[in-house]
C-alpha cells in the first residue's frame, strides 16, 4: 500500500454547464509515475478504487493490474451483475474518493482501522493479516523475538501512510532511523543495497517478497508484529453494496472458494489466517 510523494494532477473542468466531471487522485502505473484518471458512474459498473503497489494482493503486471484483490472485484461485481471497473489512485486518496463518490468500494489490501470505521464501513475481513518483517539473510540470526524486532537500533524502512509506518512510529523506540518510502519495490532495493536493514510492511508483501527475493538474499522474519484484518471499504450510506458483499464473502468462506483464491497468491499463508 503506497503513495508517491511526487504527484502528476491534472484537472478536468468541461465548460458545458451540464456537465462538471472532476477527478482528482493519483494513479500509479507500472514506473510509478502517477496521473488522474475521470469517473463517471454507471448503473452496470462497479467503480472499485485501487493502489496497484502491494503485490500479491494488488499489483502491476505487464502494464496489467492483477492479484488477489482483481479476482475478488471481478467475482463481486459478476455476482451483482456488473463488470469491475478497476480505478487507479494514490493510498491516501482512496478514502476521500469513496466519499466523493467518484469510486464504490475500495479493493485493494486496507487494513479496518479505528480511525477508518470513522468515516467508511468495512465488510467482514477476509483475511487476517498483520505486519511483518523483511531482512537480508545473515541477519536472521539478530531477531529471534518480537523484542528483539522492535528494540533494534538497525535503520528500519516502511511505506508511508500505512500502518506499517504507525507501527514503526509507535513501538521501535530506540531507532531514530525511520525511513518511509512510497512503494515496497523501492524499500526492497533498499534493503538488497544494505541502505536500510529491516522492512516493515503488511504481512501478504513479506511473504509475497521473501518469496520473490530468496535469490538476492532477503528473508522474512515468521512473526506477526500486529493483529490486522484486511477487508473492503464502502460508504455509510451504502448499505446495499455493504450487505452485497458481505454476502458475497459469506458464500465463498463457505464453498471454500475465499481460501482457494487466497492460497492462489499467498501459498505460504497459514490457515487459521483465513477466517472461516
Amino acid at each position: 500500500m503506497v503513495i508517491k510523494k511526487t504527484k502528476i494532477h491534472a484537472w478536468f473542468q468541461p465548460v458545458f454547464l451540464l456537465t462538471l466531471v472532476i477527478c482528482l487522485g493519483c494513479a500509479t502505473t507500472g514506473n510509478e509515475e502517477t496521473v488522474v484518471q475521470p469517473v463517471v458512474p454507471q448503473e452496470n459498473i462497479l467503480q472499485v478504487g485501487v493502489t496497484p503497489t502491494s503485490p500479491p494482493t494488488i499489483f502491476y503486471e505487464n502494464d496489467r493490474v492483477v492479484g488477489l484483490e482483481v479476482d475478488f472485484a471481478n467475482a463481486l461485481a459478476e455476482s451483482m451483475g456488473k463488470k469491475a471497473r478497476f480505478v487507479i489512485l494514490g493510498w491516501k486518496d482512496l478514502i476521500p474518493a469513496l466519499l466523493e463518490k467518484r469510486i464504490d468500494i475500495i479493493m485493494s489490501g486496507m487494513s479496518i482501522t479505528e480511525m477508518r470505521e470513522s468515516r467508511i464501513s468495512f465488510t467482514s475481513p477476509y483475511l487476517n493479516a498483520g505486519q511483518m518483517a523483511l531482512v537480508r539473510m545473515p541477519d536472521l540470526q539478530f531477531f529471534p523475538t518480537e523484542d528483539a524486532i522492535k528494540k533494534t537500533q538497525s535503520r528500519v524502512g516502511f511505506i508511508e501512510g500505512t500502518t506499517g509506518e504507525f507501527l514503526v512510529a509507535q513501538d521501535f523506540p530506540l531507532t531514530n532511523r525511520k525511513i518511509p518510502f512510497p512503494s515496497s519495490s523501492r524499500a526492497v532495493q533498499a534493503l538488497s543495497e544494505e541502505r536500510i536493514d529491516i522492512f516493515i510492511d503488511d504481512a501478504p508483501v513479506i511473504w509475497w517478497k521473501a518469496a520473490t527475493q530468496e535469490k538476492a538474499g532477503l528473508a522474512r522474519i515468521p512473526i506477526i508484529l500486529t493483529e490486522e484484518q484486511l477487508a473492503w471499504g464502502v460508504r455509510k450510506d451504502d448499505p446495499e453494496l455493504l450487505k452485497a458483499a458481505n454476502l458475497f464473502l459469506e458464500t465463498w468462506k463457505g464453498d471454500g472458494r475465499l481460501k482457494r483464491a487466497i492460497t492462489k497468491w499467498m501459498p505460504p499463508v497459514p490457515d487459521e489466517r483465513i477466517p472461516e
